[in-house]
């Protein structure tokens, strides 16, 4: 599948709120990203030679966006609708762009760099 959405593991739920945990194995410097109801982020792709975007992994922290995406080898396309708490995997050589349907919050395990340094628009 060229994007993969997964609901982020909730640990505790209390009178305070949640608790939940993920897994990761990358590290480094990350990107913490906020973004305003009906703004457009991406319409880009990866290449994939970076690994921090070989796949992308984005953590949507808050809020809810809608992802359009497409394939450029398959040509493979669709539209997902995503509700915080989720971790999106998105393949390289995949076009997408996100439209924030509430103000969000998301994390990019990659830097600004690596983000820069294979970054394709159509």
């Amino acid at each position: 599948m060229s994007v993969i959405v997964s609901k982020i593991d909730v640990k505790v739920i209390d009178e305070r709120g949640a608790l939940h945990y993920f897994n990761t194995n990358r590290t480094g410097e990350f990107l913490l990203v906020y973004r305003n109801a009906g703004s457009i982020s991406g319409q880009h792709y990866h290449k994939g030679k970076s690994a921090g975007k070989n796949p992308e992994i984005m953590l949507l922290i808050q809020g809810s966006v809608t992802m359009n995406w497409k394939n450029l080898s398959t040509k493979e396309n669709g539209t997902l609708n995503i509700e915080a708490p989720s971790k999106v995997v998105i393949e390289a050589n995949v076009w997408h762009e996100v439209k924030a349907l509430t103000d969000i919050i998301f994390i990019e395990l990659n830097s600004l760099v690596e983000g820069s340094e294979d970054t394709y628009r159509l």
